[in-house]
């Protein structure tokens, strides 16, 4: 991973506004001195997320993900940090040091391979409508694909023969040896030759939209039917989904996302209005791919033929989802009745007979399995065995274990047999250490610190005894001290502790956007909540029994601070506060 100096980080998210980031995903309203939407993490009814204009931190008060604009490109669109920081640092103008990067004239090498994969792109693009791409094109026609989405999807043609790539970006040797580091060219004994010959091109994007890599379709006869760009340093096909950077906002609008089989499955339901669906590229589905269908959409549908192969291949994904799945995910499958796919139901029944067939036909994950479990074991008692024996197995795979004992209860009473009971660690559970971290605080705590990271020069006014206040803490003692520092170090009273202490502390980074994002803490409240905590404070030393003498003193403060609450107590009433 690239190490930033933070000064740059620092310019970066200066220069970026999180509200315009988020927007593009979440209708904000204003709310308050924050903002609110429907949280793009999770499916709810009401809005509990929460966007500070003022603090460019994030949180949502349902499932509990918070951050500034790194975190929540990370989160939301799957970036990995490093990707993250040089996108929002490209939108701002800024150029990203060249010391970060992992090996000299890696950003320039980067934005080369790229920028001949665009123009290869282009080239295929081009060349389905010249001459030599009739066949191709003939095709596309028959298959009922509307020329604007032939075009909006980037579905090309490479011509048949050698050298079609050389002729329209160059045949000297550096360009030959960019052209097969990125896969389109490969090098033989005789030369340079093309990898894609005579094929329908299909563009695959990243989730940013660059273009990495292609799948070939052949036209007539030959093999292999389809054929992808090899594993580059840009094209891994096990982390990319075909129309995921097409798709990705429509599924999060809607809320609805199918994986279906193939290419030309996403764009038939694409060019029937349907732009929700993903598929992966020409293999069986992967886990990775799996964990970013979920992190699009809680309720995905994975669509497949309703033959051997389909079911089949649809266990295959189901195998491979199990690691992954959580009580809160809530998958579906569909089989297509036999001799159909997608594009062909789409042609006989249109669009809205096809949603309704997603949303009536589509089964929950759990029954599809122990109908799968079933169909694997066969009959008798033999049969109920094998099936206990397999569901076992599987289950042993789960990391929700709550989930793993409803699972198990099912196929026990379908069984009839008592299956293994599988103990697992904690730590099996993949979680970020943001959400894995759990500090104890209570209502007076949880509100006094809110009110300081809400307005961070309250800070300067504290009284001493305040460095106590969470020192039996370790949750929040050192964030807490650490925000002591910063502003005692800072130059005036306008840092901004809640980004930095983000920045330097990312694992309590939901933490404090949750303090930045809860209702305003009024001056006055504010005042009641400091008096709380010394007292609270003083409460615990007593109990701790001091001398006499110190016991003495503390009495008589505590009684000093009841005092003024109840004065505060009637300022509040007077005031209806």
């Amino acid at each position: 991973m690239a190490n930033f100096p933070p000064s740059f980080l620092d310019e970066v998210l200066s220069r970026t506004d999180i509200v315009e980031i988020i927007a593009r995903h979440v209708e904000l309203k204003k709310s308050g001195s924050n903002l609110m939407g429907l949280c793009p993490f999770h499916h709810e009814k009401s809005p509990s997320f929460s966007v500070s204009a003022d603090k460019q931190l994030y949180y949502c008060f349902g499932c509990g993900k918070g951050g500034g604009a790194f975190q929540f490109l990370m989160e939301h669109d799957g970036y990995p940090f490093p990707e993250a920081v040089e996108y929002l640092a490209e939108k701002a103008g800024l150029e990203v040091p060249r010391d970060t990067q992992r090996q000299p004239g890696d950003e320039e090498r980067q934005k080369k391979a790229y920028d001949l994969l665009s123009r290869a792109a282009d080239a295929f693009s081009r060349a389905l409508y010249n001459q030599g791409g009739e066949k191709a094109l003939a095709y596309i026609k028959q298959r009922g694909m509307p020329e604007s989405i032939v075009r909006s999807y980037g579905v090309g043609y490479a011509p048949a023969g050698y050298g079609f790539m050389q002729k329209v970006i160059g045949n000297d040797n550096r360009t030959n040896a960019q052209l097969e580091a990125i896969g389109l060219l490969f090098k033989g004994d005789h030369g340079y030759g093309d990898r894609f010959r005579d094929r329908l091109m299909f563009t695959i994007r990243d989730r940013r939209g660059r273009v990495v890599g292609f799948g070939g379709r052949i036209i007539g006869e030959g093999e292999p039917k389809y054929l992808n760009s090899p594993e580059t340093n840009w094209f891994h096909k096990s982390d990319l989904l075909y129309g995921f950077s097409e798709h990705r906002d429509t599924i999060r609008k809607e809320k609805q996302l199918i994986v279906v089989e193939g290419y030309m499955d996403v764009l038939a339901l694409a060019a029937y209005g349907l732009k929700i669906g993903l598929a992966p590229l020409g293999t069986a589905i992967g886990e990775r791919q799996i964990s970013e269908i979920f992190r699009l959409c809680d309720s995905p549908v994975f669509c497949f033929d309703g033959d051997r192969a389909g079911r089949q291949a649809a266990w295959r994904a189901l195998e491979r989802m199990m690691p992954i799945l959580k009580s809160e995910l809530s998958p579906k499958f569909l089989y297509l009745p036999d001799g159909e796919d997608p594009d062909s139901l789409l042609s006989k029944e249109g669009e809205e007979p096809f949603r309704n067939r997603m949303n009536s036909e589509a089964k929950p994950v759990l029954e599809t399995w122990l109908m799968g479990l079933k169909l694997l074991a066969g009959q008798g008692a033999e049969g109920r065995a094998r099936m206990a024996k397999k569901a076992d197995t599987m289950l042993a795979t789960m990391t929700d274990t709550y989930l793993s004992q409803a699972w198990r209860q099912e196929v026990e009473q379908a069984t009839g047999i008592s299956l293994k009971r599988h103990l697992r660690h904690a730590s099996a559970t993949p979680s970020s250490a943001a959400e894995s971290r759990s500090v104890k605080l209570n209502t007076i705590e949880e509100r006094f610190l809110a009110g300081l990271m809400q307005k961070p020069e309250r800070f300067r006014h504290l009284p001493e005894v305040a460095k106590n206040f969470f020192i039996d803490n370790a949750g929040v003692k050192s964030l807490y001290m650490r925000a002591f520092s910063i502003i005692t170090d800072a130059k005036d009273s306008n840092t901004d502790i809640a980004r930095q202490l983000v920045q330097e502390l990312p694992d309590d980074q939901a933490m404090i956007s949750r303090w930045v994002n809860q209702a305003t803490v009024q001056d006055i409240e504010y005042e009641s909540l400091l008096l709380d905590m010394e007292a609270n404070g003083i409460r615990w030393r007593l109990k701790r029994g001091p001398d006499l003498s110190e016991s003495v003193l503390l009495q008589k403060r505590l009684t000093e601070l009841q005092s003024q609450q109840r004065k505060l107590t009637e300022q509040l009433n007077e005031t209806g506060a």
